[in-house]
Parts: structure tokens; C-alpha cells; sequence
């Protein structure tokens, strides 16, 4: 057999083996009601699909959501309501503010800045770094960071000469991308999720201003780690020391398409960040950007192409994950196996809360670092744990909101392979910059123990100390 017809054998049979696990998970257990395994196994089947099949994801979320309707595990209306959620259109408006950002040439710009004052190649890791992280709170995929980022590349040549340094710079800028996700509420997808699943149990939110006060330290500590951890594994001191040619030519001064797109961005970030100082939620404030940068007239887009600058795939995926992670709940399915799941180890819910804070915060950060090897799909992996992690803060008497963020910022890693992430596969497709996935692993053997480690520092040292407790 060869090793192609070999990896086909080995998947079709993970597969029986995954589906066969899911119907005894199912079928066995005789505590389980009746909605509750519809809703395992529909959820079961999506979760399997996502990870072992080429499925567009958004179609089986949504396939999923329909299907829950049919068998009466969701209500019709939860369905109906999927696309008009506060959720759906905050995203729909940041993808078109990262549209606009994009179409601009500000993208462009940054990248020229970086250009002009980095003298040598360390230098130039390191301002792209700390440059990357503001990208963060103004387009919501990270696949758009990363197509934002893409033409800094250039600043290396794809020859001989300057191959290691272009190689070393396609890892850092989807790294980075990806680690600084933390920094904003809107930096990726599964961010709102969680908050919704939380916010539909318990009536809580985390808020824009909020977790920017939480998450911009982390985002900014841990890009700082894996830029030197980069710089060091795959640079040479030389390397890292060798002078840039730089570019002198004048910036040229700001168009006025950039002008009008920096200063809607401008507003819609401060208006997001004193959420709690007005009565507009900030689904409103984002769809009010998506009208200023369309206006006739004054804006910088079409209202077709801000459409089209809309990720609709994951707008769609976004949305019926919801509805499945929603159904989990409501049915009580999250709550058995979290139950089981403990019975299992020997433990209730009041002990897990009676266990020594540094244990729990180790646990909870670990359990969201490894998630991204089973669940390559960021959202998947907030769909299949945000439930379970609420309903265990509450059986263990700890806040679900701080569980829920310390485990939202594990599962935001997701470095170990080209496959974790669309970020990473852009960049290595690059011509003169391929990485191989030994690469990713090795870096990963590093910054995940780091990661953990800062996570656990993190909360002691910052979290804990400005509102985000697990003691509540």
C-alpha cells in the first residue's frame, strides 16, 4: 500500500471509529432525554465532519442548525433568528471596516512605515510585531490580517541571498496574527460565540472595553515572546543584525479615501471601547461605519463591495454554531457530560471548585492549548467547549465569565500545524517562503508551554487584580 492509500485507509477508518464512539456516546446511556441526544448527535456528527472532511464548514453548521429544527431539538425561531443576531452584524461590519482598511492602501502604508524605520532585521521583527497587534480591533479574520500583512514580505528577496530571513518572517507574521487574537473582543469569531452562549445562559457579556483591558496585555506580552523565540530559533545572531535596505522615498501624503477610512475607524473603536457611556450596543455602531464608508458621496466603497468584503462562509458558520452550542444547553446535553465527565475522574462540581486556584487556572488554560489538535476550526472549538466550561464554572461555584475567557484565550492558540490555521497556510504558500510543518512544530514545542505559563502569570499578575476572578 502506498502512503497516500495508506493516510485514505487511516482516515476513513478514524472516521467509522469517530461515528461508532458518537453512537454509543448516544444510544448507551439511559439518563439521557431524548432532546439530549438528538443534540449530541447532531452535534457529534458536525464536530467530526469539521475535522475530518473537506465539507465547507459553514454549510455543515448551518446543515446542522436545520437539522436540530427537523428533529425538535431547536425551535424554528431559533433558526430564523440565527442571521439577525447583534453577533451576525458585528461581524458583517468589521469585515467591512477591514474591507475598507484593505481597499484603502493603509495596509500598504503600515507596511512602507515598518520599511523606513527598521534598520536591520531585527528590528523589523520586532516593529512588525508590536505594528500587527492594532490590526487586531479593525478586521475580525484572521485570514484577513494575514492577506493585509502579506506584502511586507517583499521586503526580503525570494533568491538565495535572502531565503532563511523570508522564511523566518512567513512565520512570525501569522504567529503573531494569531497570539494577538486576545487583544479584542472583534478579533475573531469565536470571540462573540462564546459571549453570546454566555450571554443566552446567564445574561452576562464580557464587553468590548472590558476584554481590550484583559486581553491587550496578554496579546502584547505574548507576541513579544514569540517574536524573540522566531528571531532566536531561526536567524542567526548575524542574521538578526544584518542592515535593511531601506526605502527613502518620501511616504506621500494621506489620500483622502485613507482619511475618511481612518477616521471612521477612529470613531467606531472609541465609540466601541464606551459602550457602557451610550445606548448604542456595538452591533449598532459597526452597521453606523458600514453606512458612513458607503455613503454616496463621502464614502470610500460601494455598497455591492462592501458586501463582498463580507465573509459570508464564516458569517453562515458563526451563526449555526450557535444554534448547536445553544442546543447543547437547552437540552441539558452539556450538563450530562460535564457530570459524566467528572464522575469519571472521580470528582463533583463542588470539588473541582474546592481545588487550589493555581490548579484550576492550569487546568482550564491547558484544556483550551490543546483543543486547536483535535478542532482545527477556531469557532468549532468554542461551539464544543464554551457550554461545558459555563456549565462547570457554575457547578463548581466559580464566575462562567472568568472560566470563559481564560479558556477562550487557550483555545486562541493554534500554532502547531499549517492546517490550525488559514493564516498560516497563506504564508506558507508564499513563493521564496515556504515552512515546513516540522518548523511549526518545533516553534510550538516552545511557546505553548510558554503560552501556558504566561496565562497562569497573566491571571495572577493582571486578571485577578482588575476584575476576572474565578471566585467571582
Amino acid at each position: 500500500m502506498t502512503t497516500p492509500e495508506f493516510a485514505r485507509a487511516a482516515r476513513a477508518a478514524g472516521i467509522v471509529l469517530a461515528f461508532t464512539l458518537l453512537a454509543a456516546l448516544v444510544l448507551l446511556p439511559q439518563d439521557l432525554l431524548p432532546s439530549a441526544r438528538t443534540a449530541l448527535a447532531v452535534f457529534g456528527t458536525s464536530v467530526i465532519l469539521w475535522v475530518s472532511t473537506r465539507l465547507d464548514a459553514g454549510w455543515v453548521a448551518f446543515s446542522g442548525a436545520v437539522a436540530l429544527v427537523l428533529l425538535d431539538a431547536a425551535d424554528q425561531d431559533d433558526l430564523m433568528d440565527m442571521l439577525g443576531h447583534d453577533i451576525i452584524w458585528l461581524m458583517i461590519g468589521a469585515f467591512v471596516i477591514g474591507g475598507a482598511i484593505g481597499m484603502s492602501g493603509l495596509a500598504v502604508r503600515l507596511t512602507a512605515s515598518l520599511a523606513r524605520r527598521a534598520k536591520t532585521t531585527g528590528q523589523l521583527f520586532w516593529l512588525t510585531s508590536m505594528a500587527l497587534l492594532p490590526l487586531t480591533f479593525l478586521i475580525p479574520s484572521t485570514s484577513g490580517r494575514a492577506a493585509a500583512a502579506l506584502p511586507a514580505l517583499n521586503m526580503f528577496p525570494a533568491d538565495a541571498a535572502g531565503r532563511r530571513q523570508r522564511r523566518a518572517y512567513a512565520i512570525l507574521i501569522p504567529v503573531v496574527i494569531l497570539v494577538a487574537t486576545t487583544a479584542a473582543f472583534t478579533g475573531a469569531g469565536s470571540h462573540l460565540l462564546a459571549e453570546d452562549l454566555l450571554n443566552q445562559r446567564l445574561g452576562e457579556r464580557f464587553g468590548f472595553g472590558r476584554w481590550a483591558l484583559w486581553g491587550v496585555p496578554f496579546a502584547l506580552a505574548s507576541s513579544a515572546i514569540a517574536c524573540a523565540v522566531i528571531l532566536r530559533m531561526f536567524l542567526t545572531p548575524g542574521e538578526r543584525k544584518a542592515p535593511l535596505e531601506r526605502d527613502e522615498r518620501p511616504p506621500g501624503s494621506v489620500t483622502g479615501t485613507e482619511a475618511r477610512v481612518m477616521l471612521v475607524a477612529v470613531m467606531t473603536l472609541g465609540l466601541w471601547f464606551a459602550n457602557g457611556w451610550h445606548r448604542l450596543e456595538i452591533a449598532t455602531v459597526a452597521i453606523l461605519a458600514v453606512i458612513a464608508l458607503t455613503a454616496p458621496g463621502i464614502g470610500v466603497m460601494t455598497f455591492k463591495a462592501a458586501l463582498k468584503a463580507v465573509n459570508w462562509n464564516l458569517v453562515v458558520f458563526v451563526g449555526g454554531a450557535m444554534v448547536l452550542g445553544q442546543a447543547l444547553i437547552d437540552t441539558q446535553a452539556a450538563g450530562w457530560l460535564v457530570d459524566h465527565l467528572f464522575a469519571l475522574a472521580g470528582l463533583s462540581g463542588d470539588r473541582v471548585g474546592q481545588a487550589p486556584e493555581v490548579v484550576i487556572v492550569t487546568a482550564i488554560s491547558a484544556i483550551g492549548l490543546v483543543s486547536h489538535l483535535f478542532m482545527t476550526s477556531h469557532v468549532a472549538r468554542t461551539a464544543a467547549l464554551a457550554p461545558p466550561f459555563i456549565l462547570m464554572a457554575q457547578a463548581a461555584g466559580l464566575d462562567p465569565l472568568a472560566v470563559l475567557f481564560v479558556a477562550t484565550v487557550g483555545m486562541n492558540y493554534c500554532l502547531t500545524l499549517p492546517v490550525c490555521s488559514k493564516a498560516l497556510l497563506l504564508f506558507q504558500d508564499v513563493e521564496g517562503a515556504t515552512f515546513q510543518p516540522r518548523d511549526l512544530l518545533r516553534l510550538s514545542a516552545v511557546l505553548a508551554p510558554l503560552n501556558l505559563l504566561l496565562m497562569i502569570v497573566t491571571y495572577f499578575g493582571w486578571w485577578k487584580w482588575t476584575g476576572l476572578s474565578l471566585a467571582g
